[in-house]
C-alpha cells in the first residue's frame, strides 16, 4: 500500500514523516528527492540557463535563497522551476509504484496534488495547521520575513482543497504530544 503524505509548508508534515520513519515505515521524501535531482550538474545547468546568473553566489553555485525569492515573487517563475524539477520527481515515484509489492510505503510530497503524484497513492494523509500557526512556524524556521512567508503559503493549494482530496486528516495546531497521538491512531488503522 502506498500512502501519500502531504500538507502545506510548516504544517507539521515533516514531523509526521520523521515519526513514521522512526516507527519503521519506508518514507520517500519528495523535498530530499527534488534537492538531490537539483544538485545534478545537468539540472543545475538548466536552472541557470532558465534564471540567469543572478541566482549564483560568489562561488558560482546556485544560491537557494535568491532562487526562492525569485520564484515566490512570480508564479510564472515558480512554474519554470517546477517544470524542470517535477517531471524528474514524478518519474522517481512512478518507478517506486511499479516496483512496490505489498509493503506499506509513504510518499512524503508537499505538492502531492499539484504534481499528480496522488494518482500513485492508495490512501492520502493530509496534515493541516491554521494559517497564522503556519506563518509563524515558517518565519521562525526559515528566518524569512512575514511577506515572503505569506507568499510561499499562498503559492500552495489551500487546506480546504487538500481536505476534499484526503482520506485521513491530521490537524496540527497543538502540542507535539497531541500530534504524535493522532499519528499513532492513524498507524493503528493501517
Amino acid at each position: 500500500m502506498i500512502i501519500g503524505l502531504t500538507g502545506g509548508i510548516a504544517s507539521g508534515k515533516s514531523t509526521v514523516s520523521k515519526y513514521l520513519t522512526e516507527k519503521g515505515f519506508k518514507v520517500y521524501d519528495a523535498d530530499k528527492i527534488a534537492k538531490d535531482i537539483s544538485e545534478k550538474k545537468s539540472v543545475q545547468k538548466e536552472i541557470i540557463l532558465t534564471f540567469g546568473k543572478k541566482i549564483l553566489d560568489k562561488n558560482k553555485n546556485i544560491d537557494r535563497k535568491k532562487l526562492k525569492e525569485i520564484v515566490f515573487e512570480n508564479k510564472n517563475e515558480l512554474k519554470k522551476l517546477n517544470d524542470i524539477i517535477h517531471p524528474r520527481v514524478i518519474e522517481f515515484y512512478k518507478e517506486l509504484k511499479e516496483k512496490n509489492t505489498d509493503e506499506v510505503i509513504i510518499f512524503d510530497v508537499p505538492l502531492l496534488f499539484e504534481s499528480g503524484i496522488d494518482k500513485f497513492c492508495d490512501k492520502i494523509l493530509v496534515v493541516i495547521s491554521d494559517y497564522e500557526i503556519q506563518l509563524n512556524r515558517i518565519i521562525e524556521r526559515d528566518k524569512i520575513d512575514r511577506d515572503l512567508a505569506s507568499k510561499i503559503i499562498k503559492s500552495q493549494i489551500s487546506n480546504e482543497e487538500r481536505i476534499k482530496k484526503a482520506d485521513v486528516i491530521i490537524e496540527n495546531n497543538s502540542s507535539l504530544e497531541d500530534l504524535f497521538e493522532k499519528v499513532e491512531r492513524f498507524c493503528e488503522e493501517i
